[in-house]
């Protein structure tokens, strides 16, 4: 292995290295001859993209030294003087002659807006043209937001901008397979894509309603090229391995302007929901369980009326079932002197199925009013079982209790949602109003058969729960907005609103103890709840807009009255509570390349119904869910502070993000642990405060030659909690055993980097390396406190050979620390290999042997941790394999111009 990575750092070094030469001239005033001091110089390469800059002395002389021999347009200008521009072979030094220009009226930024810019900013939006970052042929979506400064794509698709996940991806603004955008990045063809732009969206309610909630999700926005609005492509994929593998894909889409339509179609035993990625060597390639999963997809989306009426759909279907085996190792901490510690196993098995249906009508009734009309679906069916056993001591020796459960579960469900929006404006000056509308319907049947044995070492007692479980949950929501908004100035707008929200929902669980073949109703099992609930919401919204600052002031006034009622325990709750949100989001664009966004939000929590209901069935004979019908609200409050900047000229970036938000009087979890029974309730931590703040910065520069994007981030993570918690023996008053409360502080630190060379011609490499250090504090046991030190990184190495023949490889290691609980480090590190072959003319065949975790030495142990929780488990899992595969793309028209 040491050899292998030797040979790989080898090759990267020597990727770096190549001819170099020397340029140099001088520029001069063609009327006089008089030098032209400052004059902007720079170098585009043949795809007009900036390589190099510098401006001329005092004297009109300009030099670059040792840049990379290769064929440059050299550009000079000087204000008010006509653009010079010449092509340039660079095979050795360069003396250029005097070179003289005109006076004239045109600026260099003349040449650099009209000519390709890599990066923009526009507003609180970061564009990114997609023809400055090269990618291979017949590379996808998902290949080319890889290279784009501030993007990461992880092996199984997530997508991270600038620090925060991504959760929306739209194709022209719209959605393409809106119920798995990563269908979208992994079969959208990179030569399609003109633009591609990142920004923070508000929520759907948001838009749709025009109140702001605060709330904003990371959004990438993909703008196709004129030319790729038309044509069919896709693609088909076949894998077939050793340990009986296989896994085939099927993805087709036609574009027609105003219209596309796509299919999906997967089946594979190598994991649930990889929709096509199973056998990516890029990503997380360990089989968990022994999976089968078959999925169907369609989409479809039109514009019709003379594109009055869009019309977006979209179905799925999925049938996934798994069997798995799991070993888990746990430890809690109960008091200032008490840790209990749980050995246990299990055994699962599931299989489910789900049809859901997505659809969006948006009609343009005239020049002034709007209705869109959301309509969604879903039934799903599922079947599990499960055979589970653990063992408990405390403090290492004290035995609690054997405990054996097996269950059989079969279920059904369905939904549908309805939403209608309708936009009038009322005059030319901004006035208009708003209605909205919108009913979610949800019901659910379940039968369970459960069978549970305990035996409980110091009683000398066994327990045991035999009973059918039958579950009856119906929920109906229903939720109408009406707004007005009107211009008082140019840039200043305010919208005023009313929102009524009802909530019926219905839980009936009959729990019967099965004794000598006759059922009995269990009450402490049992639920028959009816919970009510009605919301009225006042809201004032302030906008001002100008061409560098923007501010949003939103207030909502809130009334909720919630009533809760179980007949079989005779609970009759009502309870109600006002509360205030207030919202304001601010961005200042202090030019073209500089921009600054600051947001502030306060809410509160109210307390769910499961918190406020007194008594909830239980789910065994060790635990026991109480809620508090005395809980009061927490007050939320939130900054968050962004800021961006970027150089043209240079190809740098630098993004800054940094947040904090605090809960006053946060509800918790207070518990009481004995040795029979764990009872569990909510309660607020009164004069308390909790806290989560973090610190998040990216900085990209290409280096060498601008040959390599070099990424460096740091930050920070702080967070604080509470909980209650006691330890009372059995048989004696519980009231003597006096709540502890844990104050629990996590802390990390983390910088990492990453430079990538991607060109798709002779090696393609992709590294990244992150240090984190952790710190943990809880106040109760103070001895359990820790530090420790994570580090760990990936490569993905591409080498293009002759003939159309690649190796690539991906490597990965991470190390992560002991802690108080766990004396040891978990060492993880693999490696995948794939050897693929490019056939046909067009390059379009692929034909590919993939192996995984060729050293057999991934570890399989995973390590969590939480408030006063330490966990870890293993579990049934394949690791090694190999895959023999084909892959056909294919592509008639789309992204091609006319006279291609």
């Amino acid at each position: 292995m040491k050899y292998l990575l030797l040979s790989l750092f080898a090759v990267l070094v020597s990727s770096i290295s190549y001819a170099q030469s020397n340029i140099n001239g001088r520029i001069l005033d063609k009327a006089d001859r008089t030098p032209l001091t400052n004059a902007t110089v720079i170098l585009l390469n043949q795809d007009s993209i900036l390589q190099y800059h510098t401006r001329a002395n005092e004297d009109g002389a300009f030099e670059f030294k040792k840049i990379k021999n290769t064929n440059y347009i050299l550009i000079i200008s000087y204000p008010k003087f006509e653009v010079y521009s010449r092509p340039l072979q660079l095979e050795k030094n360069i003396a250029l002659d005097e070179i003289l220009l005109s006076s004239q009226a045109n600026l260099i930024e003349e040449v650099v807006v009209t000519g390709k810019i890599p990066i923009r900013i526009k507003g609180d939006t970061i564009e990114y043209d997609a023809g400055s970052f090269e990618t291979e042929k017949n590379a996808k979506l998902e290949d080319l937001l890889r290279r784009l400064p501030g993007l990461t794509v992880s092996g199984d698709g997530a997508i991270t901008a600038h620090g925060k996940a991504v959760s929306k991806v739209l194709i022209d603004g719209e959605e393409f397979f809106g119920y798995d955008p990563k269908i979208a990045i992994r079969n959208v063809r990179a030569d399609a894509v003109d633009k591609v732009q990142v920004y923070e969206r508000k929520s759907e309610e948001a838009e749709l309603t025009g109140v702001d909630d605060g709330q904003r999700f990371q959004t990438v926005n993909v703008v196709l090229k004129e030319e790729a609005r038309e044509g069919i492509f896709g693609n088909v994929e076949a894998n077939i391995g050793t340990e009986d593998l296989y896994t085939a894909n099927l993805f087709a889409a036609k574009f027609n302007r105003t219209e596309r339509f796509g299919v999906t179609a997967n089946t594979n035993n190598m994991g649930a929901s990889a929709g096509g990625r199973e056998g990516s060597l890029r990503m997380n390639s360990q089989i968990t369980g022994d999976p089968q999963n078959t999925s169907l997809g369609a989409n479809y989306e039109n514009q019709v009326f003379n594109k009055k009426l869009n019309i977006n759909g979209n179905y799925n279907f999925n049938d996934a079932s798994n069997r798995n085996e799991t070993q888990r190792y746990n430890k809690e901490i109960l008091s200032t002197n008490d840790v209990q510690e749980t050995n246990s196993k299990s055994n699962q098995e599931s299989a489910n199925q789900s049809h859901n249906i997505l659809s969006r009508f948006r009609l343009r009734i005239d020049s002034t009013s709007n209705l869109d009309i959301e309509m969604n679906g879903r039934i799903a069916q599922s079947n599990s079982a499960n055979i589970s056993e653990n063992y408990r001591l405390r403090n290492e020796t004290d035995s609690i209790h054997n405990f054996n459960s097996t269950s059989n579960n079969r279920g059904e469900n369905q939904s549908h949602e309805f939403r209608l929006n309708y936009r009038k404006r009322l005059n030319k000056n901004g006035r208009s109003i708003n209605v909205m509308v919108n009913n979610n319907y949800e019901e659910s049947d379940q039968e369970s058969q459960v069978y549970q044995r305990t035996y409980f070492h110091k009683l000398n007692d066994t327990s045991i729960v035999d009973q059918n479980r039958y579950t009856d949950s119906r929920s109906n929501r229903i939720n109408t907005n009406i707004q007005f908004s009107d211009r008082i100035t140019k840039a200043l707008t305010y919208t005023i609103g009313y929102q009524f929200g009802y909530n019926d929902s219905k839980n009936k669980i009959d729990a019967f103890n099965t004794n000598n073949g006759l059922e009995e109703l269990d009450i402490l099992y049992s639920q028959n709840l009816v919970n009510q609930a009605t919301n009225q919401t006042v809201v004032a919204n302030m906008f001002y807009n100008t061409e560098n600052i923007t501010l949003t002031f939103a207030n909502r006034t809130n009334y909720r009255n919630q009533e809760l009622n179980d007949s079989y325990r005779d609970v009759d709750l009502s309870r109600s509570f006002w509360d205030n949100d207030l919202n304001f989001s601010g961005n200042y664009k202090i030019s073209n390349r500089k921009n600054l966004n600051v947001m502030y939000q306060n809410n509160y929590d109210i307390p769910s119904f499961s918190q406020l209901q007194p008594f909830q069935p239980q789910t065994s004979n060790l635990f026991l869910q109480l809620g508090n019908p005395d809980l009061k609200r927490a007050s939320n409050n939130r900054v968050q502070v962004n800021y961006n900047t970027m150089s043209l000229m240079k190809g740098t970036s630098l993004n800054i993000n940094s947040s904090i938000s605090f809960k006053n009087n946060p509800i918790v979890n207070k518990r009481t642990v004995s040795d029979t029974l764990t009872t569990s309730t909510y309660v607020n931590v009164m004069g308390r405060t909790s806290w989560n703040t973090g610190l998040y910065a990216n900085f990209n520069k290409p280096i060498f030659d601008r040959r390599i994007q070099f990424n460096i981030s740091s930050g920070a993570n702080y967070a604080n909690g509470f909980n209650y918690t006691r330890f009372a023996e059995d048989g004696t008053d519980i009231n003597l055993w006096q709540y502890e409360l844990n104050n629990t502080q996590n802390t990390s630190v983390f910088t990492g980097f990453s430079f990538n060379e991607q060109d798709s011609k002779g090696l393609d490499y992709d590294f990244n390396w992150r240090l984190t250090v952790n710190n943990q504090r809880n106040s109760l046991q103070e001895n359990l406190n820790y530090t420790n030190l994570n580090t760990g990184g990936s490569s993905f190495i591409k080498y293009f050979l002759p003939k159309q023949f690649n190796i690539s490889a991906q490597i990965f290691y991470n190390i992560e620390g002991p802690t108080a609980f766990y004396k040891q480090s978990i060492h993880q590190f693999y490696t995948n290999l794939e050897f693929s072959k490019k056939l046909l003319k067009s390059e379009s065949l692929v034909a590919s042997v993939k192996a995984f975790d060729i050293f057999k030495s991934y570890n399989t142990t995973n390590r969590n941790v939480s408030e006063n929780d330490f966990s870890e488990s293993t579990q049934l899992m394949l690791t090694r394999y190999v895959l023999f595969g084909l892959k056909w793309d294919f592509n008639k028209n789309l992204g091609k111009k006319k006279n291609d």
